[in-house]
Parts: structure tokens; C-alpha cells; sequence
């Protein structure tokens, strides 16, 4: 079982951006603060929890909103065609068509896409975010923005998410190209990213099991997990299962998983690198 080693922060800047922000001495507060935003953002109605459970999915609405968002390089109209969609998704076998297809299925009955004729050529299909999905994005930016204000309080992202319109723009621009063109951060940890954002409920497990672990609380029933994520008790008991497997859960007589010092070590340093990245491309006009 293998972390980014401190090494690998000499050769990447985004791992030694998100190293500096590990040595900060608000990082165990704002990786709580994460932690409850992630699992609040969690709390969604289970088709949606569905969406955001797997990488796969959650990479094709970033490139989603990446390709409306960037109108100097599409126009005003945005350029999320299906046809720009698969080229990114499959330039580095990312993303099948499959997933796709299915992705943007799913996104269209939440309501969060629309899709019309393309404006450039009418044989595509072009996708547009709804207002629900702007409203989601927000929302998921928001805990983002909390975390970086407990660890950089003097950039007041929180104020500019909520003071300026075009702040959201900008950083699915910046992060959307930078994602493109460099290695996207999840790909930075394949081992964690494999369980937290490749197995559902692998995610919701591991946000209670820390949460409980940074408090120092009684980890709820697996029942009560299930309940809060729209899962059911049997897929939480095999993501218990296979978290134990794979070294980041301990399981103890009552069946009570447990992180192991391995989940926390990989725990914060996936945070780190997500947040390292968010403040990155979250920069005032």
C-alpha cells in the first residue's frame, strides 16, 4: 500500500502546494470543516448520490461544466457537445462512451442538464447546466470555500463566491483546462481514489468513520449510514468489508470499522490535494 511519498512533492507542484497547506497548523480544522461539508453534501436524494459516488461520473460533469463555462475558447452559447464531451473523456481512456452516455442519462433526469441541437452544427447534441445544477455546483464549491477561509482567511473566498457572479466561472475555466491538459488530481492517488471514488457508498463510509475518528464520537449504526446516504445497510456493510480488505478500515468484535493510521495518512492527503487545487484556480478578477 503506497501514499504520495515526499519525494513525489519535489517533482509536482500541486503535491507540494497541497504539503504546505498539510503543515499548516489550521489543517486539522479545516480538514473537520471539509469533512462535515462533504458529508452534508452527501445528503442527497439517491439518484444524485448515485452521480456524485463514482469519479468516472463526477469527471463528466466537471467536463460538462467546464465546456459551457469556457465561452472565449466556445462562444456564449457554451461548447458541451457530445462530441467535445467523448473526445476529453476518451483522449486518456478516462471515461468509456458508456459512462457517458450513462452519466449524462442520469444528469438530464435530475434535471441538472438540458440538451438542444448544437448551435454550430445541428447533428450534436449541445448540454447546458439548469439552474438545479448551478445551485448543486454552488453548493459543492461552498464547503470548498469554507475549508480554504480556515486555512487562507485572508483570501476571503467565501466573500467572493458569495460577492462576485462570475467567480464560479472563472474557476471551472481555470481548473477545467489545467485538468486537461496536466494530471487530474485524483489521479495523483489511484489506491484511495480506487475505494472513496470508485465503489458507492465507499465515500459516505469513509466521511462518517473520519468524522467520528476527528471527534472522537461513536460512529453511527450501519443502519443510521445507510439512512443519512440513501444507501442500504447490506452496501454498507460490504464497503465495511472491503475497506478492511484493503488496510483503511480496522473492524473490531461488534463489527465497528475503525480508521486505521493508512486511511488517515491517505485521508488527508487526498484533502489536501483537492483543496490545493481548488485554491489553485479560485482567484479574484
Amino acid at each position: 500500500m503506497s501514499l504520495v511519498q515526499p519525494d513525489d512533492d519535489l517533482k509536482d507542484p500541486l503535491l507540494a502546494e497541497a504539503a504546505q497547506l498539510r503543515a499548516s497548523p489550521a489543517f486539522a480544522a479545516a480538514i473537520r470543516e471539509y469533512t462535515v461539508g462533504l458529508a452534508r453534501f452527501r445528503e442527497a436524494p439517491r439518484l444524485v448520490n448515485k452521480l456524485i459516488s463514482y469519479e468516472s461520473r463526477f469527471r463528466v460533469t466537471g467536463y460538462l461544466l467546464y465546456l459551457d463555462a469556457d465561452h472565449e475558447r466556445f462562444g456564449a452559447d457554451g461548447g458541451a457537445t457530445y462530441t467535445r464531451l467523448l473526445e476529453l473523456c476518451t483522449r486518456r481512456n478516462e471515461v468509456s462512451p458508456r459512462v457517458l452516455k450513462t452519466t449524462l442519462a442520469m444528469l438530464k433526469l435530475t434535471g441538472f442538464i438540458k440538451s438542444a441541437p448544437s448551435p454550430s452544427d445541428r447533428r450534436s447534441k449541445s448540454y447546458r447546466p439548469t439552474a438545479l445544477m448551478n445551485e448543486f455546483t454552488r453548493s459543492w464549491l461552498t464547503y470548498a470555500v469554507g475549508a480554504l477561509d480556515v486555512l487562507q482567511p485572508g483570501e476571503n473566498r467565501a466573500q467572493q463566491l458569495n460577492n462576485d457572479p462570475a467567480f464560479i466561472g472563472r474557476f471551472l475555466v481555470s481548473g477545467g483546462r489545467d485538468h486537461i491538459v496536466g494530471e487530474p488530481p485524483a489521479d495523483r492517488m489511484p489506491e484511495f481514489i480506487g475505494f472513496f471514488g470508485s465503489r458507492e457508498g465507499a465515500a459516505a463510509l469513509v466521511l462518517s468513520v473520519m468524522l467520528a475518528d476527528i471527534d472522537s464520537t461513536p460512529l453511527p449504526s450501519r443502519a443510521q449510514i445507510a439512512s443519512r446516504f440513501g444507501l442500504s445497510k447490506t452496501q454498507v456493510s460490504k464497503m465495511i468489508a472491503e475497506g478492511d480488505d484493503l488496510g483503511f478500515f480496522s473492524v473490531d468484535a461488534a463489527g465497528v470499522p475503525m480508521a486505521t493510521d493508512y486511511l488517515r495518512d491517505a485521508y488527508a492527503q487526498w484533502i489536501s490535494i483537492e483543496l490545493a487545487f481548488y485554491a489553485r484556480h479560485m482567484q479574484p478578477a
